[in-house]
């Protein structure tokens, strides 16, 4: 049986002790042998709520010599630097989304890991939801027919709250709901779909990061163009979710739970609803329960084997490429309204 991969997770915020430090600890694949943060009483505070004992560092250039692996949960904008410091000494890393916070930084981000042959993951955690992957299979098989087209939103009150207030500016974070919402919805449906050929795009900045946002995106078809639509806010609770228009029915899955279900309603039965999952795993091969811990699995296989990651940097720079096009085209937002239900908004 090989070693457990040593792993560093630097930065102590939010994400790292509520989500990858509880994952690494779960997994008899890695062994958690650094806590990296500026403010070293938060390293100091989760190794003793946990009663480990890692080495502790403000700087992630004091570890690199004792590592294999890294995950970087830092404030976007030093996704870049911390990155390359890992990638240059040979460690691969997991960087939470986004990549980094301009393209440039994303680009240089992947340039540099095939360059060092490391793996350079991007923590967009929600590929490991049940519904997400189903779905992507599906679409991948052409299991819907022609996908018309298809609407997300997600809302809430005040939004993701970091330890730090880096997510108020907006260079720091590389810009606002759209990146720190709106950016697991742009990878999925870059997976699912590819790269839009048109881009809309409305929020309500005001120079800083934007509090609601609204996107239409075009996809040119041989069969059929689609069209999609994008809508979020952190002032507004909206009921997250999914719902695509396909020739087999409406299609939807509310983004809630890792387990959430996908909802079939077919377009010769509208009055029924058919429950789309995938067969159980055996006992012998079952999975991780939470997407975290889903992730960690997928990045430490690509680590050991040297397969590609569910999500590669590359990936992560079409993700941020996507969110550019978007920022580029930006109009102002002049009011915020939940958007109708894909049947209202078809009759």
């Amino acid at each position: 049986m090989s070693e457990p991969l040593r792993i560093a997770v630097i930065g102590a915020g939010k994400i790292a002790e509520g989500s990858h430090v509880p994952a690494v600890l779960a997994s008899p694949d890695v062994r958690l042998a650094a806590l990296v943060d500026p403010e070293i009483e938060r390293c100091r505070r989760i190794a003793a709520r946990h009663g480990i004992d890692p080495k502790i560092a403000a700087d992630v250039r004091e570890v690199l010599g004792h590592i294999d692996a890294a995950i970087i949960a830092t404030p976007n904008h030093t996704h870049h630097a911390v990155a390359l410091a890992c990638i240059e000494a040979g460690v691969h890393c997991l960087i939470e989304k986004p990549l980094a916070a301009t393209v440039a930084g994303g680009e240089a981000i992947a340039a540099a890991a095939e360059r060092q042959r490391v793996v350079a993951a991007v923590g967009y955690s929600s590929r490991f939801i049940d519904a997400v992957e189903l779905l992507g299979d599906l679409i991948a098989k052409d299991y819907f027919g022609t996908i018309h087209r298809f609407a997300y939103q997600f809302g809430t009150r005040g939004g993701w709250n970091p330890a730090s207030s880096y997510i108020l500016d907006r260079k720091s974070i590389g810009g606002g709901v759209t990146v720190v919402v709106g950016t697991h919805f742009i990878d999925w449906m870059l997976a699912w779909f590819g790269f839009p050929d048109e881009v809309a795009f409305a929020d309500d900045s005001l120079g800083g990061p934007e509090a609601n946002a609204h996107a239409t995106l075009r996809f040119a078809r041989r069969d059929a163009p689609l069209v999609g639509t994008m809508r979020l806010s952190k002032t507004v609770p909206l009921p997250p979710g999914f719902v695509m228009e396909t020739d087999r029915g409406i299609v939807s899955f509310e983004d809630k739970s890792i387990a959430a279900d996908v909802v079939l309603r077919p377009s010769d039965a509208r009055d029924c609803e058919m429950i789309l999952r995938k067969s159980p795993a055996p006992v012998a091969a079952s999975r991780p329960t939470g997407n975290f811990a889903r992730q960690l699995v997928d990045f430490v296989a690509a680590c050991r084997t040297g397969s590609p990651p569910r999500v590669s940097a590359r990936q992560g720079v079409e993700s941020l490429r996507l969110i550019d096009a978007l920022y580029s085209v930006r109009t102002p937002l002049p009011e915020f309204a939940p958007l109708p239900r894909l049947e209202e908004a078809s009759a």
